[in-house]
């Protein structure tokens, strides 16, 4: 009976790392060249690395996946959706998006953003979203996001946040010396870099140089804020 069980636990974890999978995007040498056509052939869970270049499309991630910008030699890829709806919709909770270039929303005032939520749980980082309607715009029955090291720049309006309890900075893991380092004086946390608070004029004072405005951005008119913006470009 012990053989048994401990065969079926063994088929269990064989099985359960053979579910995740990595998908590579890119213009040549990879297993697809629109990132739309890579998201419809994933699983659940599994890495989608996108090289660099330009790609035309609204992308709809309706699965829990993590969506991944590769700088493969010519920057971090662009997704642009010419004028168009949103850039990157994130319909499916427990989502990574991260290491992307978004812009070219379309202009309606609808919710066409750069990069529009209508999930919870997900992680969006690392990304520069520029030039949209919206940079994010993310729908009332959103919950528990979390937003950190993301460059949103002259966007029509900055974000727009109907849900509730998402989290506009977090902390960063290091390793290494800085890793050791951070054991004693605490982790190093991160927010946003916003075009429209990052100056004198718009409120983001800092008096003591450390590049974080010194008071926190506060998102739409809810109880969301960034307690620490960064006053200069993070990407």
């Amino acid at each position: 009976m012990r053989t048994c069980l401990l065969l079926l636990l063994i088929s269990i974890l064989i099985l359960g790392c053979a579910c995740a999978s990595k998908i590579t995007v890119g213009p040549k040498d990879a297993d697809y060249s629109q990132i739309q056509e890579a998201i419809d052939n994933s699983s659940k869970g599994d890495i989608i690395e996108v090289q660099s270049g330009l790609y035309y499309e609204n992308v709809r991630i309706l699965k829990p996946i993590t969506l991944q910008g590769v700088d493969s030699g010519n920057g971090h890829p662009v997704v642009d959706a010419g004028g168009s709806g949103s850039v990157i919709s994130i319909m499916a909770n427990d989502t990574i998006v991260k290491g992307f270039n978004v812009t070219g929303s379309g202009g309606c005032g609808c919710g066409n953003a750069g990069i529009k939520v209508d999930s919870s749980n997900n992680i969006i980082q690392n990304n520069i979203v520029y030039e949209n309607k919206y940079g994010i715009y993310i729908q009332s029955t959103s919950v528990n996001n979390t937003f950190y090291s993301n460059d949103l720049i002259n966007n029509s309006i900055t974000v727009s946040d109907n849900g509730k309890d998402n989290r506009w900075n977090a902390s960063l893991k290091s390793e290494g010396l800085k890793g050791l380092l951070e054991m004693i004086s605490g982790p190093q946390i991160r927010g946003n870099h916003y075009s429209d608070y990052d100056e004198g004029a718009e409120g983001c004072i800092d008096a003591n140089n450390d590049l974080i405005c010194d008071r926190p951005k506060l998102i739409g008119t809810g109880a969301d804020r960034d307690d620490y913006p960064s006053i200069s470009k993070m990407n």
